[in-house]
């Protein structure tokens, strides 16, 4: 399966754990964790495979927090497709 954004929205980060997402195509505001932005920041105008997708966010991560990162990374794919920011292919 892969994932595709639906739109090129803006990020707005005041530093805390979380990140306001403005979503341009539907006008809707959502606030997202700093990992579901991170996720939706690493696609470009191609979709990505969940394989595909991990692979682009290992070398950012931890030794010992990859085993988090794949069992959440599906999770946090289908909460963005209901939040209509990503959309499956």
């Amino acid at each position: 399966m892969k994932w595709r954004k639906n739109s090129s929205g803006s990020f707005y980060d005041a530093n805390e754990s979380s990140v306001v997402y403005f979503d341009p195509r539907s006008g809707d505001t959502h606030l997202l964790s700093d990992f579901a932005a991170y996720v939706v920041q690493q696609f470009g105008e191609q979709p990505r495979t969940t394989e595909q997708l991990l692979n682009q966010i290992l070398p950012t991560v931890e030794q010992g927090d990859i085993p988090h990162l794949t069992d959440s990374l599906p999770g946090v794919l289908e909460d963005l497709v209901t939040l209509d920011i990503l959309k499956r292919e």
